[in-house]
């Protein structure tokens, strides 16, 4: 694990620290309180693979089909899996998507190591592609690894002020805006908008 670069990471993605806690009073001015861990297990659910415009799409599509009593239509087969498993009550698979929905849930340290937070710790292993040029490659992170980028966080947390979900989204984000130029990583007016037109387009 290389963590030379966290300091930076976190700094250029200072702005998404709330990224977690926007979502969270979003999720409750929508649909309550009492309605949060079933929203945001749909929303964590229906988030694999997909971009944030159509995984709010998707979202809206699934919770209006637990709210109608209606059987699922068309999913991935990993997000029906999961939109069953909320359906039920039950946990999710997959230990990131089960910590994106607690910490929008309001769980302060839950971690999220998808793909971006694997390229942050130097996890992302060096290859050399089809015409010599050095490549990286992405991949999901081992329960090892995992493990030691949670830690880290939560180690980190005890000094820093920040919460482990806080400082995740922040290097989360950093990492997004130096390495792929993508700077609209705050979605927070977007999901607003879509939220308060939730059944206008299902």
């Amino acid at each position: 694990m290389n963590t030379d670069r966290i300091a930076e990471y976190l700094w250029v993605g200072r702005n998404d620290q709330h990224w977690y806690r926007d979502c969270q009073e979003l999720f409750e001015k929508h649909f309550g309180k009492e309605q949060l861990p079933l929203v945001t297990k749909l929303f964590a659910a229906t988030s694999i693979h997909t971009s944030l415009p159509s995984n709010v799409r998707l979202f809206r599509k699934a919770y209006y089909e637990i709210k109608e009593d209606l059987p699922f239509s068309k999913y991935l087969p990993v997000m029906l899996t999961n939109l069953e498993y909320a359906r039920a009550g039950k946990p999710l698979s997959g230990r990131k998507i089960n910590n994106f929905a607690a910490a929008m849930a309001g769980q302060q340290d839950a971690v999220v190591v998808d793909i971006w937070q694997m390229r942050a710790f130097g996890y992302n292993i060096k290859r050399v592609g089809p015409n010599g040029e050095p490549a990286l490659l992405d991949r999901s992170p081992t329960k090892k690894e995992y493990d030691k980028i949670e830690e880290w966080y939560r180690r980190a947390s005890k000094t820093t002020g920040l919460q482990p979900r806080e400082m995740s989204a922040m290097v989360w984000a950093g990492v997004r805006i130096i390495q792929a130029g993508n700077k609209q990583s705050h979605y927070k007016q977007l999901l607003d908008y879509h939220l308060n037109n939730l059944f206008g387009c299902l």
